[in-house]
């Protein structure tokens, strides 16, 4: 099929789009750290059962020691640590702002793999990163009719998480992809992050029980139904749709259309959510996703 690496990332954009607003929906009904639990069980249930009929193991048995230590810790870091800040974000900012803060993630991977992968910044990544920079920038600057203390914090301790996340998800990230540089696939090595973030968060929840939600708050019908819808266009359909993607079209061409989601984000989040669309907020995207692709196109 012509085409099907970019109409899948578009397919990813959309996905990774609709679940920021699914979840920013149930963020506010059940709050960041149990949203953040029930997602996490549900990609690892879909994860490994997708893993068992393509290569028959629910677990990548032939990953190394070694291997599914990085990978564990690349969960930690990303789904455990990272994935509670943005979900935190996503109730006090709302998924418009929060996802185009999340653009400083590429910035930070190219930016952490410099010292540590050995990849050098060319003058246009240096670029694209002032582009994505001044863009979040914008955005925060500005103002929403939202912009009021939540129950999870300030406006300000709203943005500092989303930076703070976009900062975890690019550590778990370049140590994914140390781990995948020895020659395990991208399925493989999400499917050992997934499962020991997940059991590292339900473990916390043992250990600290008073920091969780009781098993009540399963009682919301509407909340379970938008975490599961969620989890499947997200987590799943979007990993699925972009390892598709890089199959079939180069590398910085996907993560280049993939980079637009969090202008989908924000259109959607204004028709469906009824979020703010300002001319800053919209600008300010716009530039952050336009140095996003340049810094992939370089």
């Amino acid at each position: 099929m012509r085409f099907a690496g970019e109409t899948a990332a578009l397919a990813t954009a959309t996905c990774w789009a609709v679940g920021t607003l699914l979840f920013a929906t149930a963020s506010r009904r059940l709050g960041s750290v149990l949203l953040n639990r029930m997602r996490l069980s549900v990609a690892a249930v879909l994860l490994s059962g997708t893993l068992l009929v393509l290569r028959g193991s629910p677990w990548p048995a032939w990953t190394t020691p070694a291997q599914a230590g990085w990978l564990a810790l690349s969960g930690l870091i990303g789904f455990v640590i990272g994935d509670s800040l943005l979900f935190r974000a996503l109730t006090i900012l709302g998924p418009g702002r929060t996802s185009v803060i999340q653009s400083l993630a590429p910035v930070f991977t190219a930016l952490i793999a410099w010292p540590l992968l050995g990849e050098r910044l060319s003058l246009k990544a240096i670029l694209g990163i002032a582009m994505t920079v001044n863009g979040v920038t914008l955005v925060l600057l500005g103002r929403n009719h939202a912009d009021e203390d939540h129950t999870e914090g300030s406006p300000a301790i709203g943005a500092v998480c989303a930076v703070a996340a976009a900062l975890c998800q690019a550590g778990g990230y370049t140590i994914s992809k140390f781990v995948m540089r020895q020659g395990l696939d991208p399925l493989s090595a999400t499917v050992v992050r997934v499962l020991t973030g997940t059991g590292i968060i339900w473990l916390l929840a043992l250990i600290y029980p008073a920091s969780a939600r009781p098993f009540s708050a399963l009682r919301d019908k509407v909340a379970l139904w938008t975490v599961l819808s969620g989890a499947v266009a997200g987590p799943y359909l979007g990993v699925t749709l972009s390892l598709v993607a890089l199959q079939y079209t180069q590398a910085g061409v996907a993560a280049a259309i993939i980079a637009f989601y969090p202008v989908g984000t924000i259109v959607l989040g204004s028709i469906f959510q009824g979020e703010k669309l300002t001319l800053r907020m919209m600008g300010g995207a716009l530039l952050a996703v336009a140095g996003v692709v340049v810094l992939f196109l370089r």
